[in-house]
């Protein structure tokens, strides 16, 4: 297998495995690395087939404790979002495109985290919801990373965590899912170009870092698991805009 192989896998392990102990994370995780070493189009692509089934396979476990209206509300935005996330990304050429990912994942951690700490609040109604989802989607499908802004809102409407948790697997795979058909229609070329064995040790690693994340989940605090999702992606972040800035140099 060769090393770019070898390391694509090794990123959906640690996204799978962040997915499944935190509820989220796996585009921002494995999406920037992923980003890194395929191309800013494919590589957002891969992030959202991915976290389509990790998402999946989390809301196999959780679905009792959905919160369905506030479902179908986030996932119009969402529909609505992933269009012009789309376009922009087909329209980028690569350089610019990973700037944009780049800028996006780190605005989008910062944000949360600034957020969690100001203590305010906003209303949980239709708009506030719309609107969340379309800036979801717009970042699934610009970025592959549209659980930040769920969460910020989830923070700001003070929604309980466990019902937000079990809610956004069923919004993800929504957001995701709608973010591949759309780039699909706008870009032909994004799909992966990756051999037979590759996608079969992606498949695997994906299952593997789901089964380790739940083995985790019940041995590491939430909060320790969750500064580390913060770190690798902010990690691949910055790594991911420094790319873009010096190809476009």
């Amino acid at each position: 297998m060769e090393p770019v192989v070898v390391l694509i896998v090794f990123a959906v392990f640690l996204g799978a495995v962040s997915q499944r102990v935190t509820g989220m994370g796996f585009g921002l995780v494995s999406g920037p690395f992923l980003v890194l070493l395929l191309d800013p189009f494919s590589g957002v692509v891969l992030v959202n087939i991915c976290g389509i089934v990790a998402s999946g396979t989390v809301f196999a476990r959780t679905w009792r404790e959905a919160e369905w209206g506030s479902f179908w509300k986030l996932s119009l935005g969402a529909l609505i979002g992933t269009i012009p996330g789309a376009l922009l990304a087909a329209a980028l050429p690569a350089p610019s495109l990973q700037i944009l990912i780049g800028l996006l994942i780190i605005v989008s951690l910062i944000s949360s985290m600034v957020i969690g700490r100001i203590g305010k609040t906003m209303p949980a109604n239709f708009g506030t919801k719309l609107t969340t989802g379309f800036l979801s989607g717009t970042m699934s499908a610009a970025a592959g990373a549209g659980g930040p802004a769920v969460s910020a809102y989830a923070v700001l409407t003070k929604w309980d965590q466990r019902t937000f948790a079990a809610t956004l697997q069923p919004f993800l795979v929504v957001g995701t899912t709608s973010a591949i058909v759309f780039k699909a229609v706008f870009d032909h070329g994004a799909w992966p170009q990756l051999a037979a064995p590759a996608w079969i040790g992606i498949a695997a690693v994906l299952v593997a870092g789901l089964v380790g994340g739940d083995w985790m989940s019940k041995k590491i605090d939430s909060s320790t698991a969750r500064v580390v999702m913060i770190v690798l992606a902010l990690g691949g972040g910055i790594a991911t805009l420094v790319k873009g800035l010096i190809h476009l140099g």
